[in-house]
């Protein structure tokens, strides 16, 4: 009996192979990230030192027929004056904790896919034909495509990927509903980008065709699990090549049935 795409996926990504693949552009991003972000950090942290926010406050009440006014002058400044006036004033910190929540998880799974597509890139090809000298013989990765057709459509799905963003805004603000909303324009770009790079590295434009036709909720079965996987803090760094690793199985077996189907005439 085969074993499982997942578990077979388990056993080659503990190779001594594929946790370089895995780790190499791990440390590598981390020392990138670092060298970036140095620099914004003591920025926000100078510009913090000079800031103030004067929030003044009137209430008027009436006692015994005369009315009562109290005034309050809050001043926030150093470090923190702008997050200490937001949080402090009810009327806006939902709001600003709501957009803080969804801006934060944006930039990091940006990020997260700026790495793995590099990865992808650079990495798909050295992976498959591993998988390929390990579990298919028989299987010969043919390919199709070129850089610029790749560059077309990494450009498209992008532009599609905030045009959902943009569309869904109404549903942020729905409680439950929001976590479809806002992730569903990041699964639709992992999706695309890794079955564009797997697929063009390893079967044909017409044999990818009969591969969506007949296995297309097998494959966003296997990159949904992927993408909640991905979403484990911090595992969007290294989960790339697993990701790739999965997927190349589902394609390579899913290429084996195909050429072993009879030709319809």
């Amino acid at each position: 009996m085969r074993p499982s795409i997942w578990s077979i996926s388990v056993s080659d990504f503990f190779t001594k192979k594929m946790l370089a693949f895995a780790f190499g552009p791990f440390i590598a991003t981390l020392i990138a990230f670092a060298i970036f972000l140095s620099p914004v950090y003591h920025a926000l942290v100078d510009t913090n030192h000079s800031s103030k926010i004067q929030y003044e406050t009137k209430q008027t009440s009436y006692e015994g027929g005369s009315a009562l006014t109290e005034e309050s002058n809050i001043i926030y400044t150093g470090d923190s004056a702008f997050l200490d006036f937001m949080l402090n004033n009810s009327v806006v910190s939902w709001i600003f904790l709501t957009f803080s929540f969804f801006l934060l998880m944006m930039v990091m799974f940006i990020l997260a896919m700026v790495v793995a597509i590099f990865i992808i890139g650079f990495l798909t090809p050295s992976i498959m034909k591993e998988l390929q000298k390990r579990h298919y013989h028989d299987v010969a990765l043919e390919g199709h495509g070129n850089v610029v057709t790749g560059i077309f459509h990494s450009i498209k799905y992008v532009m599609i990927m905030f045009v959902l963003l943009i569309v869904l805004i109404p549903f942020y603000f729905i409680p439950f509903v929001n976590i479809i909303a806002v992730n569903l324009p990041f699964y639709y770009l992992f999706h695309k980008f890794y079955m564009l790079d797997v697929t063009t590295t390893a079967m044909t434009k017409e044999q990818t065709k009969k591969m969506f036709f007949f296995k297309g909720n097998q494959l966003r079965m296997h990159t949904l699990m992927l993408y909640f996987l991905s979403m484990v803090p911090f595992a969007a760094l290294i989960t790339p090549v697993f990701n790739v690793i999965v997927l190349s199985h589902v394609v390579l077996r899913a290429k084996q049935e195909v050429l072993e189907a009879p030709e319809s005439n």
